[in-house]
């Protein structure tokens, strides 16, 4: 009879570092509204009905005071710059005319605020619709809309928004067209800083609403609006390279299928110096690989793994490609062994190793580079914490065995070598557990424990009172 085993062992936990998404930038307040994945989010205020209570509220008979005044101020700034086009003063008031007119719609917004402070922040506009909607990464949102905007919420709490009827088309762009030029007439400009801070308000706005874009699932607009940041850190103002912007625009065109657009900004990181801890390198590559070059790809990653031979991701690609295709194995492990020379003390270089024997199936050479990286450094944690992973993902690899077996005395076998593999991960865990500082580590940590002590629970009182103190802590208790 087919056996059941009584347990679930959940899947391992990477503890490296992974490529992220575009991070906040801005700050609430403008257009984009400067939030990122998992921003201040708080209990629902004001009843679970909030939200569809704003559609009956307000009016749509007038438009928001702000909006109006934005338009009279604007008109009147591109009246002026008619008339006294020498003037940097005309072109600097032109400029505020146009942010200002950017910013109206969205006027007293503020990211993690309920429904109910949003409909008394927008005193009366009216909400047409309701909708939910998928963003970046599957993420669902309640949309709230209004005739210029759309406000994204989740558990009742506000976490971005967007414009749809602007006051003044491409209005930052036109903003910073005059800032320039305003800064072309003013023979005191370069000692002014009063042109910084608008150039970096406008830049600020253009990277909000791109993060914006990005988290409404829209990787194309989120592009061009990071590249359009970058262009005005690039600009004669500011005179700089916005790594983040140009790396984000890079990678939203990546995702948005555009790869010329992707390339051509990695190509820029790697050419100012900016690397991000190595992910340009493996995005880069990635790209590469998928259009059937693996020779560039290759070339893209050695290249990147010779600047951050411990990043998770070149590694990765390096091993999938010596995997795939066959071909030279051994030289990942030769430019390691170089690097291990050169910083003998750096523990991580024997870890990553490790890490690279025990993806190649090698598990007890795997735990002698782990026991290594500890013994080069006691306080790495990531030696020790990653010989209890390898265990743990043996006992995994075994239970799923075991599960597909009928034959009784071979399943009992299997179940004897998984039991075996947990036991020898609870040491090099509870060590881990013990290093550690950082909460997210301990938290993952106390979860493997919490597994495994359920599983021998039943053998003495001690395995029941490890079980309840692991998964108190999972619990926060």
């Amino acid at each position: 009879m087919k056996k059941i085993l009584l347990f679930v062992l959940a899947s391992s936990i990477s503890m490296m570092t992974m490529a992220q998404p575009p991070m906040g930038g801005g700050g609430g307040g403008m257009r984009g509204g400067g939030m990122g994945p998992g921003g201040p989010m708080g209990p629902p205020q004001g009843g679970g009905n909030s939200i569809t209570a704003a559609l009956g509220a307000g009016t749509n008979a007038s438009e928001a005071k702000a909006v109006v005044d934005a338009k009279k101020a604007l008109d009147k700034a591109i009246a002026a710059s008619q008339k006294k086009a020498d003037k940097a003063a005309t072109w600097t008031a032109l400029s505020d005319a146009y942010v200002k007119a950017y910013d109206a719609p969205a006027q007293n917004l503020l990211a993690g605020s309920t429904a109910t402070e949003v409909g008394m922040f927008l005193k009366g506009q009216k909400a047409t619709e309701i909708t939910s909607r998928k963003g970046a990464e599957g993420t669902e949102y309640e949309v709230v809309s209004y005739d210029n905007k759309d406000l994204y919420y989740q558990d009742n709490r506000l976490e971005f928004w967007l414009v749809t009827k602007p006051v003044a088309e491409n209005a930052l762009d036109k903003a910073i067209e005059a800032l320039d030029k305003a800064y072309s007439l003013d023979a005191k400009a370069a000692t002014n800083k009063a042109y910084t801070e608008k150039a970096n308000k406008i830049h600020e706005s253009f990277y909000s609403e791109a993060v914006s874009e990005y988290l409404a699932g829209n990787s194309a607009n989120a592009s061009a609006l990071f590249a359009k940041a970058a262009k005005v850190t690039a600009g004669k103002i500011l005179n700089g390279f916005d790594s983040m912007s140009v790396y984000n625009a890079a990678l939203m065109a990546n995702i948005a299928g555009d790869k010329a657009k992707a390339i051509e900004g990695y190509k820029e990181c790697i050419a100012k110096g900016y690397f991000n801890e190595g992910n340009v390198f493996s995005n880069l590559a990635d790209i590469y690989k998928n259009e059937g070059d693996e020779a560039t790809a290759l070339k893209t990653l050695e290249e990147g793994f010779a600047k951050y031979p411990n990043s998770q991701s070149i590694l990765v690609g390096l091993i999938n490609h010596y995997l795939t295709t066959g071909t030279e194995p051994d030289k990942l492990f030769t430019l390691l062994h170089d690097a291990q020379k050169n910083d003998p003390k750096n523990a991580s270089l024997y870890y990553v190793e490790g890490d690279a024997y025990k993806k190649l199936g090698d598990y007890d050479k795997a735990l002698e580079l782990f026991d290594k990286a500890s013994e080069v450094d006691p306080k790495y944690i990531y030696g020790v914490l990653n010989k209890g992973i390898l265990f743990y993902d043996r006992a995994v690899e075994v239970q799923e065995k075991a599960s597909l077996e009928m034959d009784d005395a071979k399943y009992a076998k299997l179940v004897d070598e998984l039991n075996g593999y947990l036991e020898k991960a609870i040491e090099p865990f509870e060590k881990s557990f013990n290093m550690s500082d950082d909460k997210t580590i301990k938290t993952a940590v106390a979860d493997y424990l919490k597994n495994i002590y359920f599983r021998f629970r039943d053998r003495s009182a001690e395995y029941q009172a490890a079980y309840d103190k692991y998964n108190n802590y999972v619990k926060g208790e």
